[in-house]
């Protein structure tokens, strides 16, 4: 809602004018530790250096995938391109050319009746909250199909994008509307022939150019006063004359999410790039394949890439896998993750990491956000209904025994693919580490599931015990550094001690689920060291 607020409230206005249309419109270790209880009950011997990494004797377990066709469609499978720093080419985009599919004329989004209501329902508590009651959404909703109500929702010009100052759906040279943001609401105002919207146009350009209109500049720059004055006649001919092309449904909201996201990088100065040791993932790249995937739920593209052990043979070697997140940080832990198993301190796993497509910031956590808190349950479902299923076709995995890790905000997200695994038909992971969980960051705090996130999501309610292991690790010295968001919420230790005291609640005392380490660190110093630890079976 954070987003489409000011775009939902513009249609509502507008909405709202006339009878015809009524309204509209997610590190050294300290003190003693559990966590050896975490270790497969397996050998260091087994794990010599020049050891056969083969596994026939593991039964390979196949994953239900549930990819859709135009996801399976999207898949771009290819070697390694970190060393070509892949983000320096997308920062060199223009943020303010918005689609390079619309670049051949005016084309319009146009919501019916039945797109109206459609987006009253899905954001039907968010309208609540505006002051709408139930009776009068149902009421709004009767009279946009009585009406048979239509509403110019965007507008996309040679692929410059605009969602103000848009004509009446049919309009023809007679009366019309425009929105001015007036600094708390929207102010509805009308034309009466086109001639007079022409007149008016100065002032209206002028407004676009003001503080109150930095948050959406539309793809042309305010500077360009002449274009978008052109842009805009050309929108009220194209309406007039009925020469134009549509778009679909939600392409304006998918558009103004893309600008304010490139405005932010250009403005802001966000950080595309990854963390990169350029020896270390040179001696690995020809160990590594990198996928991209679309995903339709959260409508973005996934960079995922999987490296395997030096020896691996596909089919014949059934190893489990070890997934990490953030990849814009983890995948410089990759190289190292390799050489302990080259060198036969660590058991071959699969390494896949996860992260984002390189023309965003990674590392931006309304971005990761996005991922972990917002849409944590449909990118659950993409790792668990699509990614791990696709790959288990291509590599032989061990999925009970292999592991998702997340960090900080994506500990928020282990914790919450852990805590509901049990509603799922594939079962991808035995094991979940939960690193440093920022349960009181405000992108977590204000979900509207935050009580169930206190109470595991009910799966103590769902299930008598634990049936995955869980390694819950932290810094000793992370609490001073965020202290002033904790509030009444538990600090990052105390949430950790007190996961570990509520799994193991539920646990055979003699074989606990849960486990927890320590390292002398702050937020996120420790994680190599201890990644390192993880596949040596050292803890």
């Amino acid at each position: 809602m954070k987003k489409i607020s000011r775009i939902i409230l513009t249609a509502i206005c507008i909405a709202l004018l006339t009878p015809s249309v009524a309204a509209c419109s997610k590190k050294e270790t300290e003190g003693t530790t559990t966590a050896s209880a975490f270790a497969e009950e397996t050998t260091q011997e087994s794990a010599v250096a020049g050891a056969s990494i083969s596994n026939t004797e593991k039964a390979l377990v196949r994953l239900t995938g549930h990819m859709t066709e135009k996801e399976r469609a999207s898949i771009k499978e290819g070697p390694l391109t970190l060393l070509d720093e892949p983000w320096a080419e997308a920062a060199k985009k223009d943020p303010y050319v918005i689609s390079e599919e619309y670049t051949d004329g005016v084309y319009f989004e146009i919501w019916g009746p039945e797109d109206l209501n459609q987006e009253i329902d899905e954001n039907r508590e968010d309208y609540i909250q505006m002051g709408y009651t139930e009776k009068e959404l149902e009421e709004i909703k009767e009279q946009n199909i009585k009406n048979d109500t239509h509403l110019v929702y965007g507008a996309v010009v040679d692929g410059r994008f605009y969602d103000r100052l848009l004509p009446e759906y049919k309009y023809n040279k007679g009366k019309g509307y425009y929105s001015v943001w007036g600094g708390t609401e929207f102010v509805t105002k009308e034309y009466n022939n086109y001639d007079e919207f022409l007149s008016l146009l100065p002032d209206l350009l002028e407004m676009y150019e003001g503080k109150d209109y930095e948050y959406v500049k539309t793809s042309v720059s305010t500077s360009d006063t002449e274009q978008m004055k052109a842009d805009i006649i050309r929108i009220f001919e194209a309406m007039m004359s009925g020469e134009y092309k549509t778009m679909p449904r939600n392409t304006t909201l998918k558009a103004f999410d893309e600008y304010w996201d490139n405005v932010r990088i250009l403005e802001e100065g966000l950080d595309c790039s990854w963390e990169l040791d350029r020896d270390a993932v040179a001696a690995i790249k020809d160990q590594v394949t990198e996928y991209h995937i679309y995903d339709e739920q959260l409508d973005r593209t996934l960079i995922v890439h999987v490296a395997l052990p030096k020896g691996y043979e596909n089919e014949k070697d059934v190893l489990p896998a070890l997934v990490l997140t953030d990849a814009v940080w983890r995948f410089n832990d990759i190289a190292k993750l390799l050489k302990e198993m080259e060198e036969g301190r660590a058991k071959p796993q699969i390494l896949i990491s996860i992260g984002q497509d390189y023309t965003i910031s990674n590392s931006d956590n309304m971005e990761r956000s996005a991922l972990f808190c917002e849409g944590k349950d449909k990118f659950l479902d993409f790792i668990t209904d699509d990614l791990m299923p696709y790959l288990g076709e291509k590599y032989s995995i061990d999925f009970e025994n292999s592991t998702l890790f997340g960090h900080s905000l994506g500990g928020v997200f282990a914790h919450y693919a852990a805590f509901n695994s049990d509603r799922y038909e594939n079962q991808p992971f035995g094991k979940y580490i939960i690193g440093s969980p920022a349960f009181w960051s405000p992108y977590s705090t204000e979900m509207d599931d935050f009580s169930e996130q206190k109470n595991d999501y009910g799966y103590f309610e769902r299930n008598q015990t634990m049936n995955k292991k869980i390694l819950i690790t932290g810094g000793t010295d992370e609490n001073e550094d965020y202290q002033e968001y904790f509030g009444e919420n538990d600090s990052t230790l105390d949430a950790i001690a007190h996961l570990e005291e509520r799994v193991n609640a539920h646990c055979d005392p003699s074989s606990p689920m849960a486990a927890s380490k320590l390292y002398k660190s702050h937020h996120y110093q420790y994680i190599p060291d201890m990644l390192i630890e993880y596949v040596d079976e050292t803890i």
